[in-house]
Order: C-alpha cells, then structure tokens, then sequence
C-alpha cells in the first residue's frame, strides 16, 4: 500500500487533518495559503489531495461551484509570464469543456499572441457571473523567482506583483483562491523589499508542513487498523524506525516499502542499508536545500552525536556548546514546536533544567 516514486493519491492519503481544514477554510473564504516545507514533506500529495471532489464533498462544500486547476510551476521551463498565464488559462478550457459560455470566451483568448494577466482577469469575470470560482493550486512556486535571460529580476518582481493584485486587490478577487507550495518561506527565496516597494508576499495565510508526530506515526503507520501498517520483523524496534526516518512521509513510505517486500528476516543494519541505497539522493536533495548555517549546524550534531569522531576522523569538542547557543534561535525555527534535534535538546535539558516533549 505504500507510494514510491510518485506522489500519494488522494485515497490512500493519511494525516494533515489541521492543515486541510485551514486549506478548505481559506477556499470557502476566496483567501490565499502558502505551504511550505522541505523535499519529501508532501506539499504535491496535499496540493493533489485538494483536486478529489470526494474531499470537497467530505467538507460540505459543491466542488461543482469551482474550476480546480494544478499547475506544477516547474514544468514552465524556463519560466516565462507569458507562458505562465497561458497555461493557466488553457487548464480552465480544459476544466470547462462542458461551458458552452466560457469556451468560445477562452478559445478566443488563447488566439492572442501574448497572454497577460488581465486575461485571467476577465476569465474570473465570466466565471463570477456564473456563480462559479477558480482554485489554482500551484506548486513548486518558487520556481517563479529563478530569473534567466529572458526573465530579468525586475521581471520577477512585477510578475509576483500582478499574483498578488490578482488575489487581493482586483475586484475579481472574489472569484479565487490560490493555494501555493514551496520550499521555504516565500518571503525568504523571492526577491527583497525596499521601502518603496509593497510586499509581494503578505496576502497569505503561512503554514509550515511539518514531519509526522509520534502520534500521527502511530495512528496511521504502526496501528493494524490504520490504512497503512508497517509489519516490522521482530527484531527491530519501532523507535528504531522512527529514529532513522525522522517523520518524514517519504523516508517511512520507503521503510513500509522495504519491509512489505521483505521475504526473509532482516536486521537493523540491513534495514540501514537497503533504506540508504533507496533513499540517498532524497538525503542528498535535502542537504542542497539547507543553509550553509543550517548545513554548519547538522555537521556539529553529527560530530557531538559521535563524541568527536566521524569517519575515523577526530574533531574537537571545545566550545561546541558555545556554537549551539548562539545559533538557538535558529534551531528552535527549524523545529518549529517539535525539538527534534536530539543534540540541542538535551544540550536545553542540561542547561535550562528543563523537560520538553
């Protein structure tokens, strides 16, 4: 039962039970959600999730009263305005095929050389005056902020500043709701602000996709009566598991994997190595995406972790404490909630005399 290699459908989706609530409830109010969260996290299962007309059904609102459009932004390459809002707008043609109003409206539109913004525009119009609203859900929306030669930085910034007129200042407003996915924070990769500039980025509500809690793990991939259940062998624990994964959905769908496959007894050193081999380039994914701090920061919990001595190489410990306590602030944000560096936590118990879950 477990997805490998693609993202997870919207039938066998599990948890997230607070982060589709405030998605439904931003739709239900034509207001904007922007989630972020790291490679693996599940921000194009989520997006994906909110296309199935059973959900929307599931949460007493008529997806017949909308046109859901995904657009995963990476796929216009080189990213260009133009072809942008072309797509978007030939999506909904695709969506409306049964509107006889709409697509002579679309098909006229799409004949135009260059396809602007004010297109869209106008394409809400005729969707308002039908009752009706458009969802873009759009992930990987990052990739819009990487200019080349034919998308200058200005560019950029004019271009992010029409999404946001868009979704928050036009009349048409009224008739969408965009839900975007990114890596980071969107104020954090796109471009900077001056004071003569307005922010971009502030017509959304920020929610930070986060790794599977204890709890969650234990609902919904440990607990026989759950959709999933991860058959461990006898021999390794379940915290063992837990360890190695850290909550990430797709680290413990590749360990379901493994194990589902499995026929023959493994140990925890076997089930190390098969989850490497599978599952290094995910490692290695994450690893670009960091910081260069938070990349500084991980090598000092590995080398503390390890008592100085990594690849048998030996680091010094002097002062690594010192280290972890100026950068707290930024350890506590990468956190957010849950302290899952193990390292730093109990650095706090020590320090602070104090417990935290």
């Amino acid at each position: 039962p477990f997805t490998v290699g693609q993202p997870v459908a919207p039938e066998p989706f599990v948890g997230r039970k607070s982060l589709i609530a405030i998605a439904f409830d931003q739709i239900y109010r034509r207001s904007n959600l922007a989630v972020w969260g790291g490679p693996g996290m599940g921000k194009t299962s989520f997006l994906q999730l909110l296309t199935s007309e059973e959900v929307w059904l599931s949460k007493n609102i008529n997806p017949s009263e909308a046109v859901i459009i995904y657009l995963n932004c990476q796929e216009i390459n080189p990213f260009m305005p133009a072809s942008f809002w072309r797509r978007i707008i030939n999506l909904i043609r695709e969506k409306t095929k049964d509107n006889s109003i709409l697509q002579p409206i679309i098909r006229d539109l799409l004949k135009r050389p260059k396809i602007t913004k004010d297109y869209l525009r106008f394409v809400l119009k005729k969707l308002g005056e039908q009752e009706k609203f458009l969802v873009l859900l759009l992930d990987d929306y990052d990739a819009t902020f990487r200019c080349h030669s034919q998308y200058t930085e200005t560019e950029v910034e004019i271009f992010l500043s029409e999404c946001r007129n868009l979704a928050y200042h036009c009349s048409e407003r009224k008739h969408l709701s965009m839900i975007v996915t990114s890596l980071r924070r969107l104020n954090e990769t796109g471009p900077g602000l001056t004071q003569d500039k307005s922010p971009w980025y502030n017509h959304y509500l920020y929610v930070d996709l986060k790794p599977f809690s204890q709890k969650d793990i234990d609902h919904y991939f440990f607990n026989p009566n759950g959709h999933f259940f991860i058959s461990i062998p006898n021999n390794i624990s379940k915290e063992e598991v837990l360890e190695i994964t850290g909550g990430y959905p797709i680290l413990l769908q590749q360990a379901g994997y493994i194990f589902s496959k499995l026929d023959r007894v493994i140990d925890i050193n076997t089930f190390k190595a098969e989850l490497k081999n599978q599952t290094e380039q995910i490692f290695k994914d994450i690893w670009r995406e960091l910081t260069v701090d938070e990349q500084y920061l991980l090598k000092l919990i590995i080398i503390s972790n390890s008592n100085g001595e990594v690849s048998g190489k030996r680091y010094s410990l002097k002062d690594i404490d010192k280290d972890f306590e100026v950068n707290k602030f930024k350890l506590i944000r990468t956190y957010p909630g849950k302290l899952r560096n193990p390292v730093y936590r109990r650095y706090l118990c020590v320090k602070n005399n104090d417990l935290l879950s």
